[in-house]
């Protein structure tokens, strides 16, 4: 079989695919709004035995390519089930980053900045939920789930300040201190937030803080999830979506994004991370982290 045209892909087909943006989850469309859904996978698996293979070449691997539901677009054996779906996936074939660690691709990637630009630009679902604006309902505009802690994720958010920093989810655990202690009453909370935001304003005219409105923002949001304490626990999940999703890190965290998504949130980043010391395997590795996809 001709390797070349195995892969051959018309570029007026390329640009209808790309404007598909796989990875964006309409929500009411009468009403124009729109939200994203991000899969983030850390680590993950190679593009050689998933999205792009290159059986015959000395970097093809050890698995077969196979014909998906597009003519001309083949996906690795291993994602059999995926490639019925690939008229609703655009894969980008011709990314690199030019970097010589994993850590600076990862954040350049998503990012989306050449090297030397001189301006720190802002993660894609930060800029995305800045472009999008907010949602009725008062959620975050960017939420993000991932393993290991959580919290305001600062240091993506580029230009555009501390103000639209997305909320993390470590392990999808609800944010640190969201309940009022126990010893405080409502009245006194109620008191205690008032002059915080008279003292906030009074700070944020006088500095002009991108800092200060983000403190008076996250006090605003805390009272948001108070309200949706159901968002974090699994307990109310439908155990046949826990089987669908499949009970790893990923299937939880898609899961767990999509509530986001319903409940209101415009764009949920949801990150899964495979240890590396298991990527350096070959086969088996490959085939137990195509199962979770």
């Amino acid at each position: 079989m001709n390797r070349v045209l195995e892969h051959r892909f018309s570029r007026r087909a390329w640009l209808a695919g790309m404007a598909a943006m796989a990875g964006t989850v309409a929500r009411g469309a009468t009403s124009g709004e729109r939200q994203l859904l991000m899969i983030w996978l850390d680590g993950g698996l190679s593009q050689l035995e998933s999205w792009d293979p290159k059986p015959g070449t000395r970097f093809g691997g050890p698995f077969r390519s196979i014909q998906t539901a597009v003519p001309g677009i083949r996906y690795s054996e291993l994602l059999p089930k995926t490639a019925g779906h690939a008229a609703k996936i655009a894969v980008a074939r011709n990314m690199s980053t030019q970097d010589n660690s994993h850590s600076a691709g990862v954040a350049r990637i998503q990012r989306g900045d050449p090297k030397n630009r001189g301006v720190d630009y802002p993660y894609l679902n930060v800029a995305a939920a800045r472009w999008l604006g907010p949602m009725a309902g008062g959620m975050p505009a960017s939420m993000v789930i991932k393993p290991g802690n959580g919290g305001f994720l600062v240091g993506e958010t580029g230009f555009l300040g501390a103000r639209h920093a997305s909320l993390a989810l470590g392990d999808g655990k609800p944010p640190p201190l969201l309940e009022r202690p126990s010893d405080i009453s409502s009245g006194e909370d109620e008191a205690r937030l008032s002059l915080r935001e008279t003292l906030d304003r009074i700070g944020g005219r006088a500095r002009g803080s991108s800092l200060a409105l983000a403190n008076a923002e996250t006090f605003r949001l805390a009272e948001t999830l108070r309200s949706r304490r159901d968002l974090f626990d699994p307990s109310r999940l439908d155990p046949r979506d826990i089987e669908r999703y499949g009970n790893s890190d990923l299937g939880r965290h898609v899961l767990q994004a999509r509530g986001l998504i319903e409940a209101g949130v415009p764009i949920v980043r949801a990150v899964t991370t495979v240890r590396w010391r298991l990527r350096k395997g070959k086969g088996n590795t490959n085939r137990t982290v195509a199962m979770e996809m």
